[in-house]
C-alpha cells in the first residue's frame, strides 16, 4: 500500500502544471448569490450568520421532530475517513441487528460518509445495499492511476471508478425515497468544500431528490462524488451555477477538507444562546478512522513525512470538532454518543480499499454494534481528548 501511496505521489508531481480549462468562477459577494442550474437556492447554503441559522433550526427541527412516534430528535453525524468508511456502514447493519437501532430525523455525511449518509437515513430496509456498495469488491479499484495521463488531466486517479461505484448505488429508487421521507419533515445533510470561496457548502439532499427526475438523480450523485473527491487526487466537480454576471462553473472537492463531521455549520457553536429546539436531542457521531495517536518513527522522506502530516492533520481537526461538538451538547441539554475505530484495532489505513481488509472491518463494526458495545459517551469525549493514548474503557468494542 506504501508502494501505491508512493506512486500516486509521484504522478502528482509530475503532474502540479495541469490546468483544467473552466468558466469563471462567481466573485465576492456574487458567491451567495450563485444558483445552481435547474435548481432553487433551498438546495444548499455556505456559512450562514448566526440568525439565518436560528432561522432554519425554528423552520426544521420541529417538523423533523414530529416524524418521531415520541417527538425525540436524533441526529446521526458521518465523518470522512477514506475506506475506514466500511466501519460505518458495519456499525449500521450491526445497530440494525442489535434490535436498537435509533430512527434518525437528521443525518449529516462528509466524504465517505457522505455515501453512507442516504442509506443510514432510509434505514435497515437498505442495510444490504450499503453492505454491498462497501464490502462487494467494487471500490477495490477506487485507487486506479491514469498513468501518464496525470500529466495532461487534473486528479492523478480513475475518477470514473468513483463515479460509477456512485451511480450504481444512487438508484432511482434510492432518490424518490430520500424524497418521499424528507417530505415528512427528516433532513439529509451533505457537505462538499467550494474551494473557489474555501468554505464547506451544505447540501439537503432531501430538496434535491423532491425535484424528481433523471436531473435530480445526477445532481445527488454529483455532490456525493464532489463530497468524497480527495483533492489532487481525484478531479475536481464542477457545479454549473448562475449569477448576476451570468453562468459560471464552481470547483467543488471533498467535504473533508474544511469539516471533519458536521452537525451544523460552524456558527452553531459561536453563541451561547440556548436554542429550545434542540433541548433533549441525541446526538450520534461515527468517526471513520483512528483518534489515537500512533507512535512510530517517522521514516525520513518527503513522501512518508507528507503522508503521516496530513494523517495528523485531519486527526486533530477531527478531535477538535468532537471536542466542539461536545461542549455544544452540554450547553444544548443534548446527549452525545460517539464511536471510533479503535487504536487496538489493526486498521490498515484510509487508502486500503482490498476487499478483505474491507470485509474485516465491516464484520468487526457489526458485531461491535449488535452486542451493544458501540457508542461512548460524552464524558468519554471530554476525557480522551488531550490524552497520548485512549484508556480502555473509552475505547468503542475494544480489540481484546
Amino acid at each position: 500500500m506504501i508502494k501505491t501511496l508512493a506512486a500516486l505521489c509521484a504522478a502528482l508531481s509530475l503532474s502540479a502544471c495541469v490546468t483544467a480549462g473552466r468558466s469563471g468562477p462567481p466573485q465576492g459577494e456574487l458567491l451567495r448569490d450563485a444558483r445552481v442550474e435547474g435548481f432553487g437556492f433551498d438546495i444548499r447554503s455556505s456559512d450562514p450568520d448566526h440568525t439565518a441559522f436560528v432561522a432554519w433550526l425554528q423552520d426544521h427541527a420541529g417538523p423533523a421532530r414530529a416524524t418521531s412516534s415520541d417527538g425525540s430528535l436524533n441526529i446521526l453525524a458521518l465523518s470522512g475517513g477514506g475506506a475506514g468508511g466500511v466501519f460505518g456502514a458495519g456499525a449500521m447493519k450491526g445497530l440494525t441487528l442489535s434490535g436498537a437501532r435509533p430512527t434518525f430525523q437528521i443525518v449529516t455525511g462528509v466524504s465517505t460518509g457522505a455515501l453512507i449518509a442516504p442509506f443510514a437515513f432510509l434505514g435497515p430496509d437498505w442495510d444490504d445495499e450499503l453492505e454491498a456498495a462497501y464490502t462487494g469488491g467494487a471500490s477495490k479499484d477506487l485507487l486506479d492511476s491514469v498513468g501518464l495521463f496525470s500529466l495532461f488531466r487534473v486528479g492523478i486517479l480513475a475518477d470514473a471508478n468513483l463515479r460509477k461505484l456512485v451511480s450504481d448505488y444512487i438508484t432511482p429508487e434510492l432518490v424518490e425515497a430520500v424524497a418521499k421521507e424528507t417530505a415528512k419533515g427528516r433532513i439529509l445533510l451533505v457537505a462538499t468544500t467550494n474551494l473557489d470561496a474555501e468554505s464547506p457548502v451544505y447540501w439537503d439532499m432531501g430538496a434535491i431528490a423532491r425535484q424528481g427526475g433523471e436531473d435530480a438523480r445526477r445532481m445527488f450523485i454529483d455532490v456525493l462524488v464532489a463530497s468524497s473527491s480527495v483533492p489532487g487526487a481525484f478531479p475536481p466537480v464542477m457545479i454549473p451555477v448562475r449569477d448576476g454576471s451570468g453562468a459560471r462553473d464552481e470547483m467543488h472537492v471533498d467535504g473533508g477538507t474544511t469539516v471533519p463531521f458536521f452537525l451544523f455549520p460552524d456558527v452553531a457553536f459561536m453563541s451561547d444562546e440556548r436554542l429550545p429546539s434542540l433541548e433533549g436531542a441525541h446526538i450520534y457521531v461515527i468517526i471513520n478512522g483512528q483518534l489515537d495517536p500512533v507512535q512510530r518513527p517517522s521514516q525520513a522522506n518527503t513522501i512518508a513525512i507528507t503522508l503521516r502530516a496530513s494523517n495528523v492533520a485531519l486527526t486533530r481537526m477531527t478531535s477538535t470538532e468532537l471536542l466542539l461538538t461536545s461542549n455544544f451538547a452540554q450547553r444544548q441539554g443534548m446527549s452525545l454518543r460517539f464511536t471510533t475505530i479503535p487504536g487496538s484495532y489493526p486498521f490498515s489505513g484510509s487508502f486500503n480499499f482490498q476487499t478483505e481488509a474491507m470485509r474485516k472491518l465491516f464484520d468487526y463494526a457489526t458485531k461491535c454494534a449488535k452486542s451493544g458495545r458501540l457508542w461512548l459517551t460524552n464524558r468519554d469525549a471530554l476525557e480522551r481528548i488531550g490524552k497520548e493514548k485512549a484508556q480502555p474503557e473509552t475505547q468503542a468494542c475494544p480489540v481484546m
